[in-house]
């Protein structure tokens, strides 16, 4: 992803990576997978029964987010992302570029200078709306002045746009990216080894420095002395409380809320489906990475080609 990504004409997100966890989240959420399923077909009475009680917020939120088991992020965000998550511009102004007397600029600054931050700096921040630039003579009557800009704007008037605001927004001002990547690791370790103990599951995933140090993954079930039965079993309470949290997580990124870990009423993690939908998706990601490649190589063969023509 580029700075540019997050600003076009109308729109504006601030670069953070934040939406790419929110992105990882969904795709882990067994409520949105069933918003995808409702999306496509009618639901199945079992389906049905186990829909949560707010899953037309679920709904709503697919509504704006789509599918994100089949598409890259980089497009989910150019196609969904920036307009559901872009703050409006700024308020356009008015600005005062220079002033001119007996032909001389009366201050030190250079006008070309001004007006080029104008146009590449003050108008990007406002949304490059339709802007008129005048020349206003400082001799004349106030009133007069006044009639003619009035006159000049009745001339080329254009309907005011609304206030935008952005449709979805993150919580919080500062998001623990750490802590987030820690737990979309911890449930895919789970994913991969969903009977696995969860204190060899802490290790695998990281949660903890400490445990994941003076623990072995990979040791004998049989504990060699009894500090190492304390560290398990701390380990275990931690891993399986930072399951709940993240998985709690994932379904509050569902109903819009990211990052949110309050309670929510949430669908059971069917562990080894997702493994089977993870797998699906990272084969058909690099077959699709594959095919964006082959087509810009295309593209600059084919530039290369006019260009040595020319």
């Amino acid at each position: 992803m580029r700075r540019a990504d997050f600003s076009k004409p109308g729109w504006h997100a601030r670069p953070t990576a934040a939406y790419h966890l929110m992105f990882e989240f969904l795709r882990l959420s067994p409520s949105y997978e069933l918003a995808r399923i409702a999306n496509k077909r009618d639901l199945t009475a079992e389906e049905r029964l186990n829909c949560p009680s707010d899953f037309a917020d679920v709904l709503a939120t697919y509504q704006l987010l789509g599918n994100v088991q089949r598409i890259l992020f980089e497009t989910w965000w150019k196609k969904r992302g920036l307009k559901v998550f872009g703050n409006p511009y700024s308020k356009p102004s008015v600005h005062n570029i220079a002033i001119l007397e007996n032909a001389q600029l009366t201050t030190n600054s250079d006008i070309e200078f001004e007006l080029r931050h104008y146009l590449e700096e003050t108008r990007s921040d406002e949304g490059f709306g339709p802007t008129m630039l005048i020349a206003i003579p400082l001799n004349r009557r106030k009133g007069e002045v006044l009639n003619e800009i009035s006159r000049l704007l009745e001339q080329q008037s254009t309907d005011a746009e609304p206030d935008k605001q952005p449709q979805l927004a993150l919580m919080g001002q500062r998001i623990h990216k750490s802590s987030l990547f820690k737990g979309i690791r911890l449930m895919w370790f789970k994913a991969a080894k969903p009977n696995l103990e969860y204190w060899r599951l802490g290790i695998l995933s990281k949660i903890s420095k400490k445990y994941s140090a003076s623990l072995d993954a990979k040791g004998p079930r049989k504990t060699q002395n009894p500090s190492e039965i304390v560290e398990r079993d701390l380990l275990t309470k931690l891993t399986y409380r930072a399951l709940n949290k993240f998985e709690a997580i994932a379904e509050n990124a569902a109903r819009g809320r990211f990052p949110s870990e309050a309670t929510v009423e949430q669908l059971t993690f069917d562990y080894p489906k997702i493994r089977r939908m993870t797998l699906s998706r990272e084969l058909w990601e690099k077959a699709e990475e594959e095919r964006l490649v082959s087509i810009r190589n295309q593209k600059r063969n084919l530039q290369s080609v006019v260009t040595n023509d020319s």
